[in-house]
């Protein structure tokens, strides 16, 4: 199992910056770590860090949209790979579970291809951002 070093400098001097990415990108690259079951903390945590704080625009086969604080589009065979699931109805599944807790809320775009989904109760646990915030 590879070992985590999380630098408390990274939490300290950027309060308000995405969690930091490269730790989760790491938990998503382990296949050590157990996803199934239990609680869904780790996909919950795979969609916080994907999370916008402030508006910014994404364009997906073509098509542009705009995605406000505390949102993320992405497709289904993204999210797939996100939550290392062999088919992507196992992604929506997880999806549905996670919003029956009232966790996030999605929709399917594009005829189904894409998803968007939002954190619920964003705003009351961050800050929304005008500039941007130094983040590796």
């Amino acid at each position: 199992m590879q070992s985590y070093q999380l630098e408390m400098k990274q939490l300290v001097d950027y309060p308000r910056c995405r969690i930091y990415r490269q730790f989760i990108q790491n938990l998503m690259a382990d296949r050590s770590i157990r996803t199934s079951g239990g609680s869904g903390l780790f996909y919950y945590t795979v969609l916080c860090n994907y999370a916008n704080f402030r508006t910014s625009y994404l364009r997906i086969d073509g098509i542009g949209y705009t995605v406000y604080p505390g949102e993320w589009i992405c497709t289904v065979k993204e999210l797939s790979a996100w939550f290392r699931t062999r088919f992507q109805c196992q992604a929506v599944s997880i999806l549905d579970e996670l919003q029956k807790r009232h966790l996030i809320s999605y929709l399917f775009l594009d005829r189904g291809k894409v998803i968007k989904y939002k954190i619920r109760d964003w705003k009351k646990h961050n800050t929304v951002l005008d500039y941007n915030c130094p983040c590796q």
